[in-house]
């Protein structure tokens, strides 16, 4: 959609999976106030990708990881 019309959609999620599933940057926030504890682009295959596949690439696995440490720490 986005890389088509020229436009950017925001997400907001509480699902590392989610976010990597569907998103090509992902940005955690920590708690009160608010600021970027993460900032991460999702360079996965996108056309033609099957979601089970897609799921099973070792890097959709590291930035899960990545993703989810982060959101743990930010929520110190």
């Amino acid at each position: 959609m986005g890389a088509e019309t020229g436009t950017t959609s925001v997400f907001v999620t509480h699902s590392v999976d989610e976010a990597v599933f569907l998103g090509t940057r992902a940005i955690v926030l920590t708690d009160r106030p608010g600021t970027v504890a993460l900032d991460l682009p999702i360079d996965l295959p996108r056309t033609g990708a099957d979601p089970g596949e897609l799921r099973g690439l070792p890097a959709y696995a590291a930035l899960r990881a990545e993703i989810g440490t982060a959101v743990r720490d930010a929520a110190r």
